[in-house]
């Protein structure tokens, strides 16, 4: 038997935004970024998030329901901790709870479409961590402050577990913190600064334009996990001198457009935003699909400035900027070439968690 008792029900929900990178993804990969002179990562939490509810069980058993894979099991600490059907909750629970405590009924949805290069995966482990946290902390009666760090750590190294590769830090951050965000790779640590549209500073001012200027757009194919970041790790450590050089030069551009946004110089920023993507194009010759590659250029023929297909590429989902004035035509020229534009912007809130009291029965 549990040796703690919920004192009554609850209702946890907890929210967290995906994100689109604008420059300098792959290098946030330890230790790649600690190769380049000249490194950052820029990115953007748009509002395709991810949600975790948890309640306590009525049976004593938990349940683990995904809504949007459409899978649900049952069963006991040791069962969910070993399955295979749902890993990411089962070894979330392995690592912050207990068959000491209460089991608990966790349901998780994601908002974005499956293989959309948004970090989902990143997302759903960061919101579902912070899911269990904050009810850790209801029934220790321990509301300590949420330790970022330690969250986008404990992430990290689940995902990695469960994958088998390295992980990037660029998705785990732009769910927390929301915003736009300029990650930086000190020896030593991670910085990260955070601007939003309230950010009185220059890069808030780029912040409320992009929000002004960004379209989603899924191309209709998923993302091919072929092209990966696994492959670009293995070859960076092979000693492959070209593809590192190519990633100094990615850190580089990505370096300008994080001094871009500091400056508030938005026009700069999507500049270099454009720059880095096409030296990632290069990278990559296979980052467009045929859908991605019509849709991205019928958004420039339309007035769009930039068009980028987000995450590892091979499909998902493009972000594009567009000036206002060019909006509706860049939406129905993508829309014309096959595209569905999002109902999606820049988020400007990160993780979230909410108690939701229920009456007892």
């Amino acid at each position: 038997m549990p040796i703690f008792q919920f004192d009554q029900p609850f209702h946890i929900r907890a929210s967290a935004p995906t994100r689109i990178d604008l420059a300098g993804g792959t290098i946030d990969l330890w230790p790649i970024h600690q190769l380049l002179d000249e490194k950052a990562t820029v990115n953007c939490a748009v509002t395709l998030p991810a949600q975790v509810d948890i309640t306590p069980s009525e049976d004593g058993l938990f349940t683990l329901h995904s809504v949007d894979q459409k899978i649900e099991m049952r069963g006991t600490f040791e069962e969910c901790v070993a399955t295979t059907k749902l890993p990411l909750l089962g070894l979330f629970l392995q690592v912050w709870w207990s068959k000491k405590l209460p089991p608990l009924h966790i349901r998780t949805e994601a908002k974005s479409p499956a293989g959309a290069g948004l970090g989902g995966s990143s997302c759903l482990a960061v919101t579902l961590g912070g899911a269990l946290m904050n009810t850790k902390a209801i029934l220790t009666k321990n509301q300590e402050k949420l330790d970022e760090q330690r969250l986008v750590q404990t992430a990290s190294d689940i995902e990695a577990k469960l994958i088998h590769a390295p992980t990037g830090i660029q998705d785990y951050w732009g769910a927390v913190r929301g915003g736009l965000n300029i990650i930086e790779f000190p020896a030593g640590g991670v910085t990260v600064e955070t601007h939003g549209r309230a950010d009185k500073s220059p890069a808030g001012a780029v912040s409320r334009r992009l929000e002004d200027e960004l379209i989603l757009c899924f191309s209709g194919k998923s993302r091919q996990s072929a092209i990966n970041n696994w492959e670009i790790f293995k070859r960076v450590f092979d000693g492959d001198r070209e593809l590192i050089k190519k990633l100094s030069a990615i850190g580089s551009v990505a370096r300008q457009c994080a001094d871009a946004v500091r400056q508030g110089d938005y026009d700069g920023m999507v500049a270099a935003s454009a720059r880095e993507w096409k030296l990632r194009c290069e990278l990559w010759p296979n980052i467009h699909t045929d859908e991605t590659k019509r849709q991205a250029d019928a958004a420039i023929a339309a007035g769009a400035k930039a068009a980028r297909v987000c995450g590892a590429g091979g499909g998902g989902v493009l972000a594009v900027l567009a000036p206002s004035g060019s909006l509706d035509r860049v939406r129905k020229a993508l829309e014309g070439a096959g595209g569905t534009v999002l109902a999606a912007g820049v988020a400007h809130r990160g993780l979230h968690t909410e108690l939701i009291p229920i009456e007892k029965k």
